[in-house]
């Protein structure tokens, strides 16, 4: 039977995250979009999307509370299915076509929005269906390895002379001749198994590159941002810090009317692989960038400067226990990477098993519910992760990589679309790390049997899984991004002073030309 206090703090943290999303959504929307009708349809989908990346982590603890004991009662395989499928049609199919119509102008006519939004959708669906169905159809089978193990004939007589209650002292003393065989069983999976795997693959190219970046890029922001709260500046300092303010602005307005000519050109509605739409977008994402930039930039002046915003303090101050707490995180997950990649056994498991342990002596100690907030809190810091290293790749590769901040009451529903897609994406990759990485806690579960047995196993992706190649990735990211902006956050601080937001990122922008012309030469 299902443990009753981790049902009972499923329902309380169901309840608590559903209440925290409309308080995300109502905290970050933008005012306009209260106007409108899709406006309210597509906050109806951002809770929905949310719901569901919350789900998948609140499932893997039920998952094993059902299964500890060899059959809690729920047909937890089926709650998986219809999770990932709904996942599957909110990614494929809600997504596109609801921000397609968000984002298409106001002077577009309603067929072409329904052209935009059509176009969008058969681009996606036909792309996955496409790779899928090929894949399906000449390598959809999973080749599970098992371990056939013979004895001799007389050790097998003395085996039998034992029973369940004989001592495991008197068992090791027997001598036999053993025969160790690895084979593999091929076995067929359905399309749903199938589809599960091939957009988990996806997911994994998300969460390697963005989880990796946030993984060391949170922690340090948390006291970065407190190293930067705002401290009293002289007159001087703020006099030039507006002068440069006011001619950022000016050159945004110059950037503004060349998009607008842009999009009168009609250069934002053609084909998304054509020049000039693609130059479009870059400048677009460009803008946003800076705007994010300057409007940052104003902000710090104006609490710098009002006797009113002192009240603000508080808040920085409170960053100081947050990037404790997330550097704890970090540091955590790192050593139980290092216990489940680097150190591992000869019949390919951890070393040690570290955090499993913590989150085993919980569940069956009858404090389930720390294990399951432990775990929760473990995997929900991944997803913020995941978030939080989209922005920082998304703010230098402006090119390939749409900018979609998320500012308080000035969020439009296309940057929700956009986080939310990106958390629940990421989320299945999470969903397959965390079970991959605490397989002793996880095993005898469904969720165990779905990623490490089936899709694990299956035939070109087993290449990928078996030899952990996306976990390295992941790692291998989080190092490069750890030392990058160390040395990015130790630079900067030697030579900050009164400098404005505005002029850092310049300099930044100026040494990365330089450093690509050498490069170049």
């Amino acid at each position: 039977m299902v443990d009753v206090m981790t049902l009972i703090m499923i329902i309380l943290m169901s309840i608590i995250l559903l209440i925290t999303n409309v308080y995300i959504l109502v905290y970050f929307s933008h005012p306009d979009d209260k106007e409108s009708i899709i406006g309210w349809v597509l906050k109806i989908i951002v809770i929905l999307g949310l719901t569901l990346a919350w789900c998948q982590v609140l499932m893997v603890p039920l998952d094993v509370s059902n299964n500890r004991t060899f059959g809690g009662g729920i047909d937890m395989k089926l709650f998986w299915f219809i999770i990932f499928t709904i996942s599957l049609i909110y990614i494929l199919v809600i997504f596109p076509i609801s921000s397609s119509l968000y984002e298409t102008q106001d002077d577009w006519t309603c067929c072409e929005k329904l052209r935009h939004s059509l176009c969008m959708f058969l681009v996606m669906i036909i792309f996955f269906v496409a790779i899928t169905a090929i894949l399906y159809s000449t390598i959809g089978k999973t080749d599970i390895p098992i371990k056939k193990i013979e004895y001799d004939e007389n050790c097998s007589k003395d085996l039998v002379l034992f029973d369940s209650n004989s001592p495991i002292e008197e068992l090791s003393q027997i001598k036999c001749d053993v025969i160790t065989n690895n084979e593999s069983v091929e076995l067929n999976v359905n399309i749903i198994v199938y589809s599960m795997a091939v957009l988990t693959f996806i997911s994994w190219i998300v969460f390697a590159l963005f989880g990796g970046i946030g993984l060391a890029s949170v922690p340090l922001d948390f006291f970065v941002s407190f190293k930067s709260r705002p401290k009293l500046l002289t007159s001087d300092s703020i006099r030039q810090r507006k002068r440069i303010l006011y001619d950022e602005i000016c050159e945004l307005r110059e950037r503004g009317d060349e998009l607008n000519t842009m999009e009168t050109r009609g250069d934002n509605k053609k084909f998304f692989l054509s020049g000039a739409r693609r130059k479009y977008n870059r400048l677009k994402n460009e803008f946003v960038s800076r705007f994010s930039l300057a409007k940052k930039e104003f902000d710090m002046l104006s609490k710098k400067n009002l006797i009113g915003e002192n009240c603000s303090a508080v808040f920085y101050y409170l960053l100081i226990p947050l990037g404790v707490l997330s550097t704890i995180l970090s540091l955590l997950w790192l050593i139980q990477f290092i216990c489940s990649y680097f150190y591992i056994k000869k019949d390919g498991r951890p070393g040690y098993p570290f955090l499993s342990l913590m989150l085993i002596y919980f569940q069956d100690n009858d404090v389930s519910f720390l294990s399951f907030l432990f775990f929760s809190i473990l995997t929900l810091y991944l997803l913020f992760c995941v978030i939080k290293g989209n922005f920082q790749f998304g703010v230098r590769i402006l090119c390939c990589w749409a900018v979609h901040p998320m500012e308080k009451g000035k969020t439009y529903m296309n940057s929700f679309l956009f986080n939310i897609s990106l958390i629940l994406l990421g989320s299945m990759a999470i969903t397959q790390f965390v079970t991959d990485c605490l397989s002793d806690y996880v095993a005898f579960t469904d969720v165990d049997t779905l990623f490490n047995t089936l899709i694990k196993n299956l035939k070109f992706f087993k290449y990928f899984y078996r030899n952990h190649v996306f976990q390295y990735i992941f790692f291998g990211v989080f190092v490069l991004s750890l030392f990058y902006m160390t040395y990015q956050v130790c630079k900067e601080q030697q030579s900050i002073k009164d400098k404005s937001l505005i002029e850092l990122d310049k300099e930044k922008e100026k040494n990365r030309k330089k450093n690509k012309k050498i490069v170049e030469e």
